[in-house]
């Protein structure tokens, strides 16, 4: 970016070093050579943001179509045709319908991990990083699991994109928004098999 670029121009100034592209060889400790080289580096940074936007436009315009591959959450898996499926595994599907079917008869998350809790039963993950990416394991059922599947509009067979936004705050946190439903970018019901219906993740 231009900050790094002026940085280091004023670094080869101070140490007599001299850049060349494919143009030619620069001093920058010279005003001219200096001022062109500003101007190249503005130019560039000009060009990374129009690339980047380019990038951006494109990545939402498949979003917009569903089209866009997004980490599926476990018990749905992308099939050989790159559509999404429930998960071939009749063990992981099963855990996923008897929780719908627990917290529908319950009501209740934290019943629904008592239940699971009393009659010994895990639910499965598939972490997405780490040394164990990808591998299916079971573990014992939290809260915040429940929540986090009941909240996720893919077991209702429905595509979204853009449920928060995240940006960049001093000291290089990274802040995460939830936005309203009225601003995600995409919600397309009924795109691929779910475990429950629209009208069941609603209520």
């Amino acid at each position: 970016n231009s900050t790094d670029w002026h940085r280091l121009l004023e670094i080869c100034a101070l140490t007599d070093t001299l850049i060349l592209d494919e143009d030619g060889i620069y001093n920058p400790g010279d005003f001219n050579d200096r001022l062109l080289l500003g101007l190249k580096g503005t130019m560039s940074d000009a060009e990374l943001h129009v690339l980047r936007a380019r990038l951006r436009g494109g990545i939402l315009n498949q979003a917009r179509r569903g089209a866009l591959k997004t980490p599926l959450p476990v018990g749905l898996v992308y099939d050989s045709a790159g559509n999404v499926a429930l998960d071939p595994d009749q063990q992981v599907r099963q855990s996923l319908v008897h929780l719908f079917e627990t917290f529908e008869r319950s009501g209740s998350a934290t019943a629904t991990v008592k239940y699971f809790r009393e009659q010994g039963l895990r639910f499965p993950r598939r972490p997405r990083f780490g040394p164990h990416r990808g591998e299916l394991l079971w573990e014992p059922l939290r809260h915040w699991r429940v929540l986090r599947v009941l909240h996720n509009p893919r077991y209702a067979g429905t595509y979204f994109f853009g449920r928060s936004r995240t940006r960049k705050r001093p000291g290089d946190s990274i802040e995460v928004k939830a936005l309203p439903r009225e601003e995600w970018i995409a919600l397309l019901p009924d795109a691929h098999p779910g475990y429950i219906s629209w009208e069941q993740f609603e209520a």
